[in-house]
């Protein structure tokens, strides 16, 4: 709660700020049928204003919740500042989530009001009937088609249109503003609720020079989709720093990106690997690096010699640690003072690993007993994360969800890693993905890098499969690079220099693509699966 004289921690006290310091900074939407679309800060807030209204008019208030099926743009951005301000909660849902998904988590939060881009309604137009609870769906225009389904849907503008620029009453701190729901690999997608507090104090923490550093002279470019973490926690920081904010809808192939750094000048920006591997690929000229400082990078491994190529062209690719519980921030690789020393090249190893808890986190290691382990840069252990703004529960939990992923205020992130004396955390692979061969284990995330260290690899991906000698072994399923030609013998004998003998797959699968999971991943489970004959 709002202290006698004290601001409150809110989601509203991030885009007063915004309008306050950096009233004429911009949000833009390039790429778009009808872009390139810029506001400000000050335009964007007073827009708010009028959506708060907007919703008391549909009947939102306190404990409401609305959901979200669009793609990153200024007014899907709108809603995840008007709807906490509302004192409601917001749930953006994954539009890449299966049919089952998105029923499951619009009927678990209970939505009364749907919102919905007008490109995305023929997708949601055959789920309609099995969206029970919602009572009125309002249309973003993206430039694309309303579907017929949608006739009788609420247009946006003419919501804003016919509501008032209120100014808000603060909500208190501790009330949920948002629910984001796991990926769902296993069983149903679990709800984390993060408070309006959780999100401030994460967004300060973004802000610090040990963590995303951002500031109010960045122009930052999420891939990260707004229904992903809410975009990693970017957008709200942005807010509090003043930054400019850049979308691009879906439009997330490298030419688009490129295009977009150019133009745009940006200077931070952050996305899962495959991004980053296909704009590398695409080798684009200097000048699109001219502004960009920094890229931050997780979801996945990073392959070193992409670190590497970056580093060439003037940008520090960081690679972070996150989960959902924690807003997607636990750790982020940045030099420490003592290690500045060191030469450029043994700097650049640093950011191979998945750096160092950002202010704010707590690490640690325990063994099977839950026991402590040694952060001595050797010792394996699973990695358990708390934070000043992480969930200490599920909203839904499906049996013993709770049990197996929370205790003592630890959350178990189901990741193997060792700790260094220096702090560093690195990650030698998840639990459920680990390959047991003969006694012996293989960290699937190491050869996966090694891998794609491979001038002929774009990307790969290693699962266990069943064998009857070893028990497991791995398989690489590998897409090659364009015009490549690597063949299973060159790939085997450029491993062997780099990999313990028994840790090189006997068996390659050359694929024109990898699949992933709704939050961009490979999808490990559908590739066991998959290969399981092997």
């Amino acid at each position: 709660m709002t202290g006698q004289g004290g601001i409150g921690l809110s989601v509203g006290m991030l885009l007063r700020r915004a309008a306050t310091v950096a009233p004429r900074k911009e949000v833009r939407e390039v790429g778009l049928a009808e872009q390139p679309r810029g506001t400000s800060w000050a335009a964007l807030h007073e827009r708010v204003r009028r959506l708060v209204d907007g919703l008391r008019h549909l009947g939102v208030g306190q404990g409401s919740t609305v959901t979200t099926f669009a793609w990153n743009s200024t007014r899907h951005l709108e809603w995840f500042f008007g709807v906490p301000m509302a004192g409601a909660v917001l749930v953006p849902v994954n539009v890449r989530f299966s049919d089952e998904q998105i029923e499951w988590v619009v009927t678990h939060a209970g939505s009364r009001v749907m919102v919905v881009d007008a490109s995305l309604t023929a997708h949601l137009a055959k789920l309609l009937p099995r969206l029970r609870s919602v009572r009125r769906f309002v249309v973003l225009p993206d430039g694309g088609e309303v579907h017929p389904a949608f006739a009788d849907a609420l247009p946006y503008e003419k919501l804003l249109a016919d509501a008032d620029p209120v100014e808000p009453r603060d909500v208190a701190e501790n009330r949920t503003a948002c629910l984001c729901y796991t990926g769902g690999t296993t069983g149903n997608p679990k709800a984390v609720a993060h408070s309006h507090r959780s999100l401030a104090l994460h967004s300060l923490a973004m802000c610090a020079a040990d963590a995303f550093a951002v500031s109010e002279r960045d122009i930052i470019f999420p891939l990260t989709p707004l229904f992903h973490a809410t975009a990693w926690g970017l957008p709200y920081a942005a807010a509090l720093a003043g930054a400019g904010l850049v979308f691009t809808g879906p439009h997330l192939h490298p030419e688009a990106i490129a295009r977009t750094l150019r133009q745009e000048r940006v200077t931070l920006s952050a996305g899962v690997p495959t991004f980053w591997l296909a704009l590398d690929e695409m080798d684009p000229p200097t000048e699109v690096f001219a502004s960009l400082e920094r890229i931050v990078c997780g979801g996945s491994a990073i392959p070193a010699g992409l670190v590497h190529r970056y580093a060439d062209r003037g940008v520090t690719m960081q690679q972070g640690l996150g989960m959902t519980e924690n807003m997607a921030t636990v750790a982020l690789t940045n030099v420490r003072s003592n290690l500045t020393s060191l030469p450029p090249e043994k700097q650049l190893e640093l950011h191979h690993t998945q750096g160092l808890a950002v202010p704010g986190v707590e690490v640690r290691l325990v063994d099977e007993e839950d026991r402590l382990l040694p952060h001595d840069g050797v010792t394996q252990g699973e990695l358990e994360v708390r934070s000043l703004w992480g969930a200490t529960r599920y909203e839904n939990p499906d049996g013993d969800a709770d049990t197996e992923k929370f205790h003592d205020g630890w959350l178990r992130s189901g990741d193997i890693a060792t700790v260094d004396p220096d702090g560093y955390i690195r990650i030698t692979d998840r639990s459920k993905d680990l390959i047991k061969s003969g006694g012996e284990w293989i960290s699937s995330i190491v050869v996966e890098s090694a891998l794609m260290d491979h001038p002929g690899v774009l990307e790969a991906a290693v699962v266990a499969v069943p064998d009857a000698r070893w028990q497991e072994r791995p398989l690489a399923v590998v897409v090659h690079r364009s015009g490549a030609t690597a063949t299973a013998d060159e790939l085997r004998s450029f491993l062997r220099d780099r990999l313990p003998k028994w840790w090189v797959p006997d068996r390659f699968e050359f694929v024109p693509e990898i699949a992933k999971t709704a939050t961009n991943k490979f999808d490990k489970k559908l590739l066991r699966s998959r290969h399981a004959d092997h």
